[in-house]
């Protein structure tokens, strides 16, 4: 027992009869997860019953505003004790000074040890070697592909795509104009999606983020661009979110789809199709393994009253019991000491957690948000046909590189 609970539980022994316990702190949570089987739901009902010290008060907020809502809170005082951001951003309120540094609290905690984690998730959380957040969950990007449209087109399920060559060829000859199916699905939304899709590509082609002026930037982009040009990809792919590209696949207008493991309980559910998963096909005279790192980092922000509590809820939520539980939503482990026995839907959790051992963070820097705006810029502009791929490339590259010149990656 912690000497602190000891004392109190000592105090409260020698409390004269009729005197009342203490209320329970207020704990202000704010998470993105609306799905009821997520595994923060069952977190909060353990925490909530597990000790009489604090009680959380769970609200939750969109994914698309919870950044907004944080900069209000910060700007008026009136901040929550604990907040779910997606991993990127995280970077940018750290270096602002707006997030408590949690990194004593993880030195005590006998449940989070940065030695566990897998690099790119704990790295998100981290900024100037102090620790401003913990990852709650981690995700990344695999390749889904309807079987049944493989065996129609003579192509073998049990040998999908390995290489880009291989699966410009499959999506080719996937692709129907008579039925309406397109070959490959993707997001190149402008939007943080889009860029979470199309980094694995540079980072196979050989290309950076920080030189995106180099020719293997323009080969990366222009693998998706001539995708669209040829017909074999949809060019609705730069209005569509990551969600409504799966539709497409889900509906049979998409043979192959880049996606996620959080479509996996929708995909169970509704595909009435034989689907696969697969890893991501690496640039042949490359072969450099890669995919994007996703996932939320739990941060208390400046100024919360109940940080303590706050912590003492993230080391609940770190506990293997319900980082276990995460898979049922298709959320991964953030740990590597943490392998789901008998899960659900075992082959795609083989792929997505081989696939994570390549899956890279963004960033982190604290202008992330600028340096993906660049990127999304100039992705529209290439697949519209606005600006040829190394000219929109050459462009963002002149926005980035003044940001890095000041604060490397």
């Amino acid at each position: 027992m912690k000497r602190r609970t000891f004392l109190s539980a000592a105090a409260m022994m020698c409390l004269p009869a009729g005197v009342a316990y203490a209320e329970p702190k207020t704990v202000k949570v704010w998470h993105v997860f609306n799905l009821e089987t997520d595994m923060i739901y069952g977190g909060i009902k353990a925490f909530n019953e597990s000790q009489s010290d604090y009680r959380i008060d769970a609200r939750i907020v969109p994914g698309t505003e919870v950044v907004t809502e944080l900069i209000k809170a910060t700007a008026t005082g009136s901040v929550p004790d604990l907040v779910t951001l997606d991993n990127p951003v995280v970077a940018s309120f750290s270096a602002q000074g707006t997030l408590t540094d949690l990194t004593d609290l993880v030195a005590q905690s006998k449940l989070i040890k940065p030695d566990l984690y897998f690099p790119g998730p704990w790295a998100a959380g981290t900024w100037k070697g102090r620790t401003y957040g913990v990852p709650r969950d981690a995700n990344t990007l695999a390749l889904y592909y309807n079987a049944d449209m493989f065996r129609a087109k003579g192509l073998d399920p049990d040998q999908p795509p390995k290489t880009w060559a291989e699966l410009k060829t499959a999506a080719e000859k996937l692709r129907d104009a008579d039925k309406g199916v397109y070959g490959f699905g993707f997001c190149a939304l402008q939007a943080e999606e889009g860029v979470f899709q199309w980094l694995p590509f540079l980072t196979q082609a050989g290309g950076s983020v920080d030189k995106l002026d180099q020719p293997e930037a323009t080969t990366a982009l222009q693998y998706w661009v001539d995708m669209v040009k040829n017909g074999v990809a949809s060019r609705d792919v730069i209005n569509q979110r990551q969600y409504e590209v799966i539709n497409t696949f889900m509906a049979g207008n998409t043979a192959i789809a880049l996606g996620g493991p959080w479509e996996l309980p929708r995909m169970q559910k509704e595909a009435k199709f034989d689907w696969r998963l697969t890893l991501l096909p690496v640039k042949e005279d490359k072969n450099i393994k890669a995919s994007a790192l996703g996932g939320y980092i739990f941060v208390s922000p400046k100024g919360a009253k109940q940080v303590e509590g706050a912590f003492r809820f993230i080391e609940l939520m770190s506990d293997p019991r319900f980082l276990n539980e995460g898979w049922k939503t298709g959320r991964l482990a953030p740990r590597s000491d943490v392998v789901v026995e008998n899960p659900q839907w075992p082959e795609a959790y083989s792929i997505y957690r081989e696939q994570m051992q390549s899956a890279r963070q963004r960033g982190p820097h604290p202008r992330w948000p600028e340096i993906s705006r660049a990127i999304q810029m100039a992705m529209q502009e290439a697949i519209t046909g606005t600006k040829p791929a190394d000219v929109a490339l050459k462009d963002a590259a002149g926005k980035i590189q003044p940001i890095l010149a000041k604060t490397p990656l």
